[in-house]
């Protein structure tokens, strides 16, 4: 969030990247150092406190880290921000991401004391933990650190513009890592601290919105419920009846998240907080597909109002009749949408992130359709046509094609 300001701008690692802090500036530290005393300030009493430090993508480019390792650089910094956190704060354990500690050997994290520090936080959203964090991973793990972490997801993580999590993803990532934690754990002296379900908001500062928490309560209730008991069968069906509000309206037997991997089937009649907005969803699914076939049909598919047609104006208004025949429902669908969405989301966030929201998610369709109406009314606004062949577009003579003189050459009959 600082980095992007001007006043912050001197203490990027590159000018062009605000995701990267230049460690060798006596300022970077000052810097962190005042955001941790905020943070502290406002959650007096926690025991931990994370710092971070995942997907440090620019590091050792500056003139000042150049002539440093990479790793020794990250560790110095970890080292000093950790010991900032423990030396201010005697109470309070630093966790930290542990990406950037998978390839480090172990005389590495020993030289700066990172497994007296900090304890990690282990974070893989897939269903395959093990792909990502291999056997040999957690054996060196168990030779730094006495306790460990586990970081799994609820919402976000599979796709930066998603709207709705995949339950089904979700949960068999969550599932995933109780096995795994019941394999490795016995490998650490402290054993796991924990598992933490994350719920992304966006992927970074620059990102659009990804499932916004309303969409999410039952991926969220789910995830739960199995981290919770250590499995997700029909047994805990009540429970989440229950936690989702769902009355006589939850389903009758075991929800079946292989054909309703969104839930929307589950639990679209409960009565959980976010409700609506959960509905809704379902609604811009169906809205969306019919806005994409019909956009494809109309541009591509068909032969009549592509933008060749449209560039030259060229086309038969009884076709285009027939192509724009479904636009005024699958338009008026889409546009409704966007005040539904406003009176759903009114009482959870603020006007900024609906408005920016809406704007992501239905108003490029509204651009899109209405694009289509206004290039269908100037199709049929035309009562006589020019003869074939058109003159070629100059254009095209950038990517090396010889246009046609149109003064000197000869047309072919059209």
């Amino acid at each position: 969030f600082a980095l992007k300001n001007e006043d912050f701008y001197h203490l990027r690692e590159v000018p062009e990247s605000a995701q990267a802090l230049c460690p060798s500036l006596n300022a970077s530290m000052h810097f962190v150092q005042r955001i941790i005393e905020q943070v502290m300030e406002l959650h007096q009493g926690v025991k931990y406190l994370h710092i971070g430090c995942d997907e440090v993508f620019q590091m050792g480019e500056c003139s000042r880290c150049r002539s440093q390792p990479r790793e020794s650089l990250f560790l110095w910094h970890v080292s000093r921000v950790a010991q900032f956190v423990r030396s201010h704060y005697p109470t309070v354990t630093p966790i930290m991401w542990d990406d950037m500690l998978r390839h480090l050997p172990p005389p590495s994290l020993d030289q700066y004391r990172i497994g007296e520090l900090v304890e990690p936080m282990v974070w893989v959203y897939a269903e395959d933990v093990y792909r990502f964090v291999p056997y040999s991973v957690w054996d060196k793990y168990a030779s730094v650190f006495p306790r460990i972490w586990a970081a799994s997801a609820f919402k976000g993580a599979f796709g930066e513009t998603l709207y709705i999590p995949n339950v089904k993803r979700h949960l068999d990532n969550n599932l995933h890592w109780l096995e795994l934690m019941a394999t490795e754990g016995p490998k650490f002296k402290g054993g796991f601290q924990g598992i933490v379900l994350t719920g992304w908001q966006r992927y970074d500062h620059f990102s659009v919105l990804c499932e916004l928490l309303p969409a999410a309560i039952p991926s969220l209730v789910v995830t739960l419920a199995a981290t919770t008991y250590g499995y997700m069968n029909a047994s805990l069906r009540s429970k989440l009846n229950s936690r989702l509000n769902c009355g006589v309206f939850g389903p009758v037997t075991h929800f079946n998240l292989n054909n309703d991997p969104f839930l929307w089937d589950s639990y679209s009649r409960c009565t959980f907080p976010g409700h609506g907005f959960f509905k809704l969803t379902y609604r811009l699914s169906a809205a969306e597909k019919e806005a994409d076939e019909l956009i494809t049909a109309v541009r591509k598919q068909k032969g009549w109002m592509t933008d060749y047609n449209v560039r030259h104006n060229f086309s038969t208004p009884l076709r285009v009749d027939e192509l724009m025949q479904d636009e005024p429902r699958v338009y008026h669908n889409i546009a409704g949408l966007a005040r539904a969405v406003s009176d759903a989301l009114s009482s959870i966030f603020d006007s900024y992130t609906i408005a920016e929201w809406v704007e992501q998610r239905i108003y490029p369709y509204v651009l899109e359709l209405e694009s289509l109406h206004k290039d269908a009314a100037g199709l049929k606004g035309r009562k006589i046509w020019p003869r074939r062949p058109f003159p070629a577009l100059k254009d095209l003579a950038r990517l090396g094609l010889k246009i046609p003189d149109e003064d000197n050459d000869v047309l072919p009959p059209g």
